[in-house]
């Protein structure tokens, strides 16, 4: 089956004519309903252009999921264009400093990058299965012995270590895929980056479950690469972005995929974490932009789901936590398709 076919058939409003009051079953009615728990109320106000957020239900305890959708009035061409500009695509006040990586990397793609002190200052402390940053055994190490903590530039070595491992570790994995993520043992336990995106790659079926050759690409990368008649471009970045209570920074893989170039093509993008300093243990973003193929409809819809695993849903209390975190995440995905919406579509009218 087509991405088309299939991600209409299974995401799209189908009929632009349902009228106020009336529960249509046909797709993706019976599918929004089913899997995502949508009402008739919800139905309604997707029709009438409005942002209708869910929050799934995740398996996982330290998972946390949204998804969005709302109509979006651009071309498919504008869109991938606007996600290639990443740092103005994400610009908003929460995102401190973002940068993508050349292709191949660079060191001097990291050149604005910096910790904040107190993070600096903490990984003086910094030990095997005990530090305040998600680290590898390799990484701690090198922090212990190629940084002089008693000179008084001591913040200034951390800066330009953090980035030389930064670039390496983006280097190791778009020459090794998933399988040279490495692990995390910062903490008492280990944790396989590698194993963290498998899972949520595979959780979000819905969102690619007619694009097995993605889900294939994804899982992979950078082997698994789908026809060349398919529209298909890579890139990565770095951003530190603040989460509330610390910035995190954090490596994303972006891949932009289509059957093919155009301006009635649909699009998927999924951003991988593939790094982060703090709270995530790994992180999946799908955003589909899809046009309508109801005759004398000329409507496209933008979809929006992320699939989080976070260490701050381990241990006591993390059922309290969770019913914490679900309200900022709801509220957080609903103002971030919002910001989106406005901002492509004031753009695609200029």
């Amino acid at each position: 089956m087509s991405v088309r076919r299939g991600l209409i058939a299974g995401l799209l409003i189908t009929s632009a004519a349902a009228r106020a009051g009336e529960t249509p079953q046909v797709e993706p009615y019976k599918f929004l309903r089913e899997q995502l728990q949508f009402s008739s109320s919800d139905l309604a106000n997707l029709e009438k252009g409005r942002i209708v957020v869910k929050l799934p239900k995740t398996a996982e305890k330290r998972e946390v999921a949204a998804f969005a959708i709302t109509r979006l009035d651009v071309s498919s061409d504008f869109f991938i264009e606007r996600v290639r500009d990443i740092a103005k695509f994400k610009k908003s006040a929460n995102v401190l400093q973002i940068a993508k990586f050349s292709s191949p990397p660079r060191l001097e793609d990291l050149a604005d990058l910096t910790l904040d002190e107190a993070d600096i200052d903490s990984l003086k402390k910094c030990r095997l299965k005990s530090c305040e940053l998600k680290m590898s055994a390799a990484s701690i190490d090198r922090l212990r012995k190629e940084v002089d903590w008693s000179a008084p530039n001591y913040r200034d070595q951390v800066n330009r270590l953090l980035r030389v491992m930064l670039l390496e570790h983006v280097q190791a994995y778009l020459k090794g895929g998933n399988a040279a993520l490495g692990k995390y043992e910062d903490k008492s336990y280990a944790l396989e980056i590698e194993d963290e995106v498998r899972a949520l790659l595979k959780s979000a079926s819905y969102m690619y479950g007619y694009m097995p050759e993605l889900q294939r690409y994804l899982e992979e990368f950078p082997m698994a690469r789908p026809k060349s008649s398919a529209h298909v471009e890579d890139f990565v970045y770095w951003s530190k972005e603040d989460f509330g209570l610390k910035p995190v920074i954090t490596l994303t893989h972006v891949t932009i995929y289509g059957r093919s170039p155009g301006k009635t093509s649909d699009v998927i993008v999924a951003s991988k974490g593939i790094y982060a300093t703090h709270y995530l243990e790994g992180s999946l973003g799908l955003t589909a932009f899809i046009r309508s193929q109801q005759p004398n409809l000329s409507r496209s819809y933008l979809i929006y789901t992320n699939r989080s695993r976070t260490d701050a849903l381990r241990g006591l209390f993390a059922g309290l936590k969770r019913s914490m975190i679900g309200g900022h995440v709801r509220s957080g995905a609903e103002k971030n398709m919002e910001m989106v919406k406005q901002k492509l579509e004031a753009e695609y009218l200029e």
